[in-house]
């Protein structure tokens, strides 16, 4: 397309996605360079939605994401008068996404805070409002927020209430990647309840297999949601394109009908606004763009929120690093994020030396009982097939299916069957431990075995510490593996140094900084790893 006539499809989409109100507002073209101009050229608009929030988007039988926010997804783009192409996306990731350029618009249920505003563009009008309450049993004693003090609480990573919940209402956050984690970690008694969006966990009361649970405490934090855009471009014509939008869905009743197609309850936030932007003063819309292309401000409501802000209060020198470098250490001032960084750090550490230490002593007792066994009469050579077995499964399960199955399945059965639940330290150093112990277990048992040829006669156990100097290396890279592979613990509410992280960026920290930062932790940590395996090899050295 030539480039003077996609400014004028530009401008011209403006006008009819807005009606006449918005004549005068797209008298100037967006600049060429926008976003809208190459969802243009690219013929396709990428939307990032929930894939598991239902009734706002989940996954139907046929694969596709469906619900309410897919459907506003959908309306944008035949305004625009392309086609669609949704991208799921994370209470953890969806802003991040957008600024990589991974989708073009985030319709996922964003709570406007004043620090989600400094990470993408959110616009206005919002489009929705909920709160937050707590999925409890029946039966459980909690009515009030204030009595959750120091309980273990549910929470999904990235959620603009979390921070809120732990710095108002001193709660113990067990955060899950995802909703469906965290309702089965409810389910098998791992929290005393769970916190979450209320017109969801309305929805969720519905299926039969909660009827033994209810809305506990009152709603709280009522947020209103906006639609987001990547930084820069909500006063470029793909954020104007969208903001008109949200007014007409508002004028028309569109959001209330599609509410009542989705099964949810009637808000007061979506008549307060159809009444406002559907009102009119001498046969004109009250709610119209000024002279200026501004918005009035009575009617777009309540702006974003404050939740606890992000960061302390920087001292001098930090200050003036930040203004000379972009080094932004504002968490390390923030009393809850210093803790989170201080508590991930040390599960990252104990974690992994737990794990490695784990591994050596799995692979060691592994691979002398495989050759002890191996040595003797035919029916112990028998007896070793079963370890072989066990070093196989353990070596091709992926870790994380590991860390599922034991969390979720076997911590399931012993939470309903004997009221116990196996912590998450626990399960990720015993999984950590097997899976880099079956490799250990190959490497030693290849060296015990050539020095069985060379030595004849030698029982394994003379031979284990010429072994474990010979196969030096291979046990090294195994323990730095474990270090990499510690990040999988948070799949199962274990907060270590990765996740924090995330979580930490997803409600405003500065990612260069923060990834930066955790890169000098790791390499720092591979380095003391290195050190403490040279030093234990010197001692097998003098045991030799």
């Amino acid at each position: 397309m030539r480039r003077p006539a996609l400014l004028l499809r530009l401008a011209a989409l403006l006008v009819l996605s807005a009606g006449p109100t918005a004549v005068a507002a797209a008298d100037a073209a967006p600049e060429e360079d926008g976003r809208l101009a190459r969802i243009l050229e690219r013929g396709r608009l990428i939307v990032g939605v929930k894939s598991d929030y239902p009734p706002w988007g989940m996954v139907a039988e046929d694969g596709a994401i469906v619900g309410l926010e897919p459907d506003l997804a959908q309306d944008l783009a035949d305004r625009i008068g392309v086609g669609l192409e949704l991208v799921p996306v994370t209470s953890a990731n969806r802003l991040s996404r957008l600024n990589q350029g991974v989708i073009d618009v985030a319709i996922a249920t964003i709570g406007d805070t004043e620090e989600r505003q400094k990470s993408a563009d959110l616009l206005r009008p919002h489009y929705y409002a909920s709160g937050v309450t707590l999925l409890a049993p029946k039966g459980s004693p909690f009515t009030d927020w204030g009595q959750l003090r120091g309980r273990p609480v549910c929470l999904t990573d990235g959620a603009y209430f979390n921070r809120a919940l732990v710095e108002r209402y001193l709660i113990r956050p067990v955060v899950f990647s995802g909703l469906r984690d965290a309702l089965l970690a409810l389910r098998d008694g791992r929290c005393a309840g769970m916190a979450f969006d209320d017109t969801v966990l309305s929805q969720t009361l519905g299926d039969p297999q909660w009827a033994g649970y209810h809305l506990a405490t009152p709603s709280i934090l009522s947020t209103p949601w906006a639609v987001a855009v990547q930084t820069g471009e909500g006063g470029r014509g793909l954020g104007r394109l969208v903001e008109e939008a949200v007014a007409d869905w508002h004028r028309s009743g569109r959001i209330i009908a599609l509410q009542a197609r989705w099964g949810l309850p009637p808000s007061a936030f979506l008549a307060a606004f159809h009444d406002t932007w559907s009102a009119e003063a001498d046969g004109r819309p009250i709610c119209a763009r000024t002279a200026a292309g501004a918005w009035p401000e009575a009617c777009l409501g309540g702006g974003g929120i404050r939740i606890a802000g992000l960061g302390g209060e920087l001292p001098g020198w930090a200050a003036r690093l930040r203004a000379a470098t972009g080094l932004d250490l504002s968490p390390a001032f923030d009393r809850i994020d210093r803790a989170r960084l201080l508590r991930g750090i040390g599960l990252t550490l104990a974690l992994s030396l737990v794990a490695i230490a784990g591994s050596l002593t799995v692979g060691i007792c592994l691979a002398l009982a495989d050759a002890t066994l191996r040595r003797g009469a035919a029916l112990a050579a028998v007896l070793a097939h079963p370890i072989r077995g066990f070093v196989v499964l353990v070596r091709m399960t992926p870790p994380i299916l590991q860390l599922y199955i034991l969390f979720f399945g076997l911590g399931g059965y012993l939470a309903a069957t004997h009221g116990f639940t196996p912590g998450s330290f626990v399960i990720a150093s015993l999984v950590l431990s097997f899976y880099a112990g079956g490799t250990n277990t190959v490497i030693l048992r290849a060296a015990l075995g050539h020095l069985a040829v060379e030595r004849p006669g030698v029982p394994p156990l003379r031979l284990l510490p010429e072994a474990i100097e010979r196969s030096y290396e291979g046990l090294v890279s195994t323990s730095v593996n474990i270090v990499k592979a510690a990040g999988l613990a948070s799949t199962i509410a274990l907060p270590e140094t990765i996740s924090v992280v995330n979580s930490i960026i997803a409600e405003g920290g500065d990612a260069t900084t923060m990834m930066n930062l955790l890169l000098v932790f790791y390499f720092v940590f591979v380095l003391a790893v290195l050190g403490l395996l040279r030093a234990a090899r010197g001692m097998v050295m003098r045991w030799i």
